[in-house]
């Protein structure tokens, strides 16, 4: 799993996920929303982005988290998703869309459909990148977030 190194954290919080949210799974660092009751985190998509996901739903399962999932906030936030762990499995899985690879520092970041980091345009601005993923750096995204 993606690893969320937080560098600057505006506010963190925890939030209950229901079941089905965590059986779908997400990497740390794809972004979530509330659920339509407001009493559970689901994956987001585009505009309903309001945090970004911190744990990964394997952490959920065992103690001392349970059901709670990290959620920061806040415009501001800086952070690194590392995924030295997928580069090792030899993986392409990541919190981000392939087109992040071709960033530039400061490019603006978008949320896509499968609630992952896009530079494609899709709506609000959620994050400036800081650090492009590359071969060099195991595939890390540094970002400051907008929400």
């Amino acid at each position: 799993m993606s690893k969320v190194i937080i560098y600057r954290s505006v506010i963190k919080d925890s939030f209950p996920v229901a079941s089905a949210t965590i059986s779908t799974g997400w990497l740390p660092g794809q972004v979530g929303t509330l659920d339509s009751t407001g009493a559970n985190v689901e994956l987001a998509i585009t505009d309903e982005t309001m945090f970004l996901l911190a744990d990964d739903e394997d952490e959920l399962n065992a103690p001392p988290t349970g059901s709670l999932v990290t959620c920061l906030y806040g415009s501001g936030t800086k952070v690194e998703i590392d995924h030295s762990e997928e580069v090792a499995a030899s993986s392409a899985t990541r919190a981000y869309e392939s087109t992040v690879e071709s960033a530039v520092p400061g490019q603006s970041l978008y949320i896509s459909s499968n609630a992952k980091w896009t530079t494609t345009a899709t709506g609000s601005v959620y994050g400036k990148v800081v650090t492009v993923p590359s071969a060099t750096n195991n595939y890390t995204l540094g970002l400051i977030t907008r929400f």
